[in-house]
């Protein structure tokens, strides 16, 4: 008798038991789907889960950042073993690179590096992008540039020097004089006082490559807004853009597929090779989550437009810029892109 009590004891012990684990599992459960339904968790195509956290309040930056008031930036992961830069490049501008408006429907703005820059003949991205979409073309891209600032580069607007997005951002808003553009398109189209900012449909904006190449810290610094971290520069723009024109759509576009050379020996691609904070495809990733973060519209041109290893010859110039032919593939799927978010807009 005294058995079977301690049996039935030891059932009971093992049903509670069971209980709690079952409870504690479902509570656990809840919680995980609670987290990828608000948005707090970002699965990555390579399968990583990141959970995601609110950039910080930008802070008020009045004086040039040292190491010990802003904060070190991180090491580089890798020294690469040969150093690369982006290929030169010849720009070519034409009267269809437009400075005024033409009383189109839309107006759209691009920001970037040459890859924006450089064919302003009528066969450049922006300029085919706009004519598909029957929109005001304002093309702000300066060859060469960053979205972050160089770390050598100051802060304060009235010593800024810096022509990467954040300058052309701050430049934008007349938060800095335009002279810090001196000799570039941008200047130009910003001092002609035609073209009022506020009522820009798109914002589209094209930067990661030479932040790969010159191997800027993807992430770091004193804040969430370190305008000398991809990430930071990147949070800069959208939030300021997004606040200066309140009805703009925001479209950031990730650094297309590339291929890299020393010489004529092929080095490595944009999955291969790290410059230090990380390969190509790292910034890629970056852009897309600051998209995501901010509200803003991704344009995958990394792996939407079909450019990789074995493409690369009939869409690529250099290894880095793209040929005529890549240009309206670009070009083809960004005003698509535009045209399909309008289509949703009047409907």
């Amino acid at each position: 008798m005294r058995n079977r009590k301690k049996k039935t004891a030891i059932f009971l012990m093992t049903l509670l038991l069971a209980a709690a684990i079952v409870g504690c599992t479902a509570e656990e459960s809840e919680k995980e789907n609670t987290d990828l339904s608000a948005g707090n968790v970002i699965i990555t195509e390579t399968g990583e889960t990141l959970v995601k956290e609110q950039p910080t309040e930008e802070p008020e930056v009045s004086e040039t950042p040292t190491a010990e008031k802003w904060g070190e930036l991180p090491s580089p992961s890798v020294v690469p073993e040969v150093e690369i830069s982006e290929p030169e490049q010849e720009q070519v501008i034409t009267e269809e690179d437009q400075t005024s408006p033409t009383g189109s429907e839309l107006q759209i703005v691009f920001l970037g590096d040459s890859i924006f820059d450089n064919n302003r003949d009528g066969t450049g991205i922006p300029y085919l992008t706009s004519e598909a979409c029957n929109a005001d073309c304002y093309n702000l891209a300066i060859g060469g540039t960053c979205a972050a600032i160089e770390l050598t580069e100051q802060y304060e607007n009235e010593n800024w020097t810096s022509k990467s997005l954040v300058g052309i951002v701050k430049a934008i808003r007349g938060d800095v004089p335009t002279d810090c553009l001196e000799g570039t398109r941008a200047k130009e189209i910003i001092d002609s006082g035609e073209v009022d900012f506020m009522n820009t449909d798109y914002f589209v904006i094209e930067y990661g490559m030479n932040d790969f190449l010159r191997a800027t810290p993807l992430t770091g610094g004193y804040s969430d807004y370190d305008i000398r971290t991809y990430v930071g520069a990147l949070r800069y723009a959208v939030s300021n853009l997004q606040d200066y024109a309140n009805d703009a759509t925001i479209i950031l576009c990730g650094p297309n597929y590339a291929q890299f050379f020393n010489g004529d020996q092929f080095i490595g691609d944009g999955q291969s090779l790290n410059t230090g904070y990380g390969t190509l495809f790292d910034y890629k990733g970056i852009c897309q989550y600051v998209a995501k973060e901010q509200g803003a519209i991704f344009f995958d041109a990394y792996f939407d437009l079909g450019i990789d290893a074995y493409t690369a010859d009939e869409y690529l110039e250099d290894g880095v810029h793209l040929s005529e032919k890549g240009r309206h593939l670009y070009a083809d799927a960004l005003a698509k892109m535009i045209l399909d978010i309008e289509e949703t807009k009047n409907n």
